[in-house]
């Protein structure tokens, strides 16, 4: 097994500028808490989603993402809960793929 010291290794050759950057940066992405949802909205959001593709109406997705929050707005073209992805069709025609653990929120868009 290799025994390496990460980012240590690189702070010597980094500007302490860089360095506070990258600390704060690291501070931001460790205070994100993972959304949890309880059991009830789990169940409804696999009925929104079965639904959706039964009748082919459309559905608003809110996903966290590294770069944020970003919503997705489309029909639903596949869900697969084995491998826990869901891959949409956006109503500009762009595909997305989806994890089911990064929804934070389900909705129809009507």
């Amino acid at each position: 097994m290799i025994r390496d010291r990460g980012n240590i290794k690189w702070t010597a050759m980094m500007l302490p500028e860089h360095l506070k950057l990258l600390r704060e940066w690291q501070e931001e992405e460790g205070r994100r808490e993972p959304f949890e949802p309880d059991p009830q909205q789990m169940e409804e959001w696999d009925r929104m989603l079965h639904e959706a593709l039964e009748y082919g109406m459309p559905l608003s997705v809110s996903c966290r993402t590294p770069g944020g929050e970003r919503c997705c707005t489309g029909a639903v073209h596949h869900f697969d809960p084995a491998s826990g992805t869901i891959r949409m069709v956006g109503a500009d025609g762009e595909p997305a793929v989806i994890r089911t653990l990064d929804i934070t929120g389900i909705s129809t868009a009507g």
